[in-house]
């Protein structure tokens, strides 16, 4: 259970955008850890702008990929969120001691953390609909419920897929604040890291993979899907259903959102140099006609080519 560089890469990046201001607590499922070679970790910190001198006094930043290997929460530290706490049931690194096949019942840690995150843990419980409860429990309204799990080759009792995540987003009105595939190419940095990459997730790219060169790669290391998300309100968490059931339950049909926008050239006047209420109704109608003429070519274009 552990960061590695894509996990560590969106973390920097919410920071950099801002996402993270104000943001001063985590809790994580898991008794999480740094799994990135010392001197690509610095390489990330500096890239994000971040006192890379902080790196030098994380205990056993150096060990990766031998044990003892250094908490994730010195991660969180160098990005200013210094209350860190893990719940797990072996204890390490000062983890609450905690059973997550259980509801987790200790009501002072209920809307208190601005981030909750499951970075490959909760697939190891049985239960695991208790444990998101827990994670929905603990995070408080407007904080980011991340979550990092395998779709192909994990190692644990369960494998996610996209219905999984969007059904607790629109079960519970998350707002999906980013999302995408990770993969891995099995290769290393020259430091020692295992290479991964954010891909953007679209069903149809997993159709175009070369499975038989995953043959080599960790189990837990092949394909995952991430997902940061957003609590807006302070409600009991909310089972999901699938398909119509959806709408018996919860009045709802189910969750979407807009992938796709139109290319701008659709939508830009080009003559549009001043305001509506500033053109004239000549200069409107001009730009109109130019506008509707444009789109009349490319559907004309559109029925010769399939004429052809």
């Amino acid at each position: 259970m552990g960061i590695g560089i894509t996990s560590a890469q969106n973390l920097l990046e919410l920071n950099e955008l801002g996402l993270l201001k104000d943001f001063k607590s985590v809790i994580e499922i898991g008794s999480q850890e740094i799994h990135i070679q010392k001197n690509d970790f610095k390489e990330l910190i500096e890239i994000a702008g971040l006192d890379v001198n902080l790196v030098e006094n994380i205990p056993n930043i150096k060990n990766w990929p031998f044990s003892p290997r250094a908490s994730s929460k010195y991660l969180y530290e160098i990005l200013g969120i210094k209350d860190y706490k893990s719940i797990d049931i072996n204890g390490k690194y000062g983890a609450i001691v905690h059973d997550l096949n259980k509801p987790f019942n200790d009501t002072s840690m209920f809307n208190k953390f601005d981030i909750a995150t499951d970075f490959g843990s909760c697939e190891h419980v049985f239960n695991v609909s208790e444990c998101y409860k827990t994670l929905h429990k603990l995070l408080k309204p407007g904080g980011y419920l991340i979550i990092d799990q395998a779709i192909l080759k994990g190692n644990g009792y369960f494998k996610f897929d996209e219905v999984f995540f969007e059904g607790i987003a629109a079960a519970n009105n998350y707002k999906i604040i980013f999302s995408s595939y990770v993969t891995t190419t099995g290769e290393k940095t020259k430091n020692g890291s295992y290479y991964q990459f954010h891909i953007p997730r679209n069903h149809k790219l997993l159709d175009v993979l070369d499975y038989s060169k995953l043959g080599n790669i960790d189990k837990s290391d092949a394909i995952g899907i991430f997902a940061v998300m957003q609590k807006i309100t302070d409600e009991e968490f909310k089972t999901p259903y699938q398909g119509t059931i959806y709408n018996d339950i919860y009045n709802i049909v189910g969750f979407n959102r807009l992938f796709m926008r139109e290319p701008l050239s659709y939508t830009f006047i080009p003559s549009a140099k001043i305001t509506v209420e500033e053109a004239s109704f000549v200069q409107i109608i001009k730009a109109l006609k130019n506008l509707f003429t444009k789109k009349i070519r490319i559907v004309i274009r559109k029925i010769i080519m399939s004429l052809k």
